[in-house]
């Protein structure tokens, strides 16, 4: 198997003046997470670390015997479970939630897991998609046919969740999978990234061939220097 390559970057943004989203890359297993956190005062930076902490334990802890999808769904489980937990028992921790990606890579397979609307992109070739469908209400009402993306986009905000993890009792967590080709470049990132850059915008600058690194920082600050009104996190996975 090749080396999986892992980049990540998170920057406060420049309106914001406490960074809520927490990434990180474990080149060890090889796996990824980025969360989006979301409260009062600082509850959202609580329940984003909590989310990455707990996923990465249960990651770790997970190595055989169970399923790369099972591993992902029990450690997103895990998450929203201690999330919740902290929530009741923490008043400023009242009502915290976090989306979250997390990505794990076995043979030739990359796994991802979502919840909310932090999304992962895959450019193979000239072709540039996302693999991940946001759970918000916007996205729901395109999905059942009642608006169009344009009608949508003008009626319903954007940034109403219909999930994320630690607000509701139980949660539903999308799984999915996708065969690895040489070459390919998955992207992971927060709606601070792809609200302030087109699609285009991203898959040009996923495709370059400068070092990922300078990549990474130059997609923060692009979306910095249009006012980011968001925390901006990247994850950049190659490799294959």
């Amino acid at each position: 198997m090749n080396k999986i390559n892992l980049y990540g970057f998170t920057d406060t943004g420049k309106t914001r003046t406490s960074n809520e989203d927490c990434i990180l890359c474990l080149p060890e297993i090889p796996a990824a997470v980025l969360a989006d956190g979301m409260g009062g005062h600082s509850a959202g930076e609580v329940a984003s670390r909590t989310a990455v902490d707990t996923i990465a334990a249960i990651l770790r802890q997970t190595t055989r015997g169970i399923s790369p999808q099972e591993r992902l769904e029990a450690a997103v489980q895990a998450a929203h479970s201690v999330i919740r937990e902290k929530s009741r028992q923490s008043l400023r921790c009242r009502g915290m939630g976090t989306t979250v990606v997390v990505t794990l890579v076995e043979g030739n397979t990359l796994y991802h897991a979502h919840v909310g609307d932090s999304r992962m992109y895959l450019l193979r070739g000239q072709e540039f998609r996302c693999l991940t469908n946001d759970h918000t209400l916007q996205q729901e009402f395109i999905d059942q046919g009642l608006y169009t993306l344009e009608e949508a986009q003008e009626k319903v905000s954007r940034n109403i969740l219909t999930r994320a993890l630690g607000l509701e009792p139980q949660i539903t967590v999308d799984c999915n999978q996708v065969d690895t080709l040489p070459g390919d470049r998955f992207l992971i990132c927060c709606d601070g990234l792809y609200e302030m850059l087109s699609d285009r915008e991203m898959a040009s600058l996923l495709g370059r061939p400068h070092a990922l690194d300078e990549v990474g920082l130059d997609m923060l600050e692009l979306a910095n220097a249009r006012g980011s009104k968001d925390n901006v996190s990247v994850i950049i996975i190659t490799g294959f």
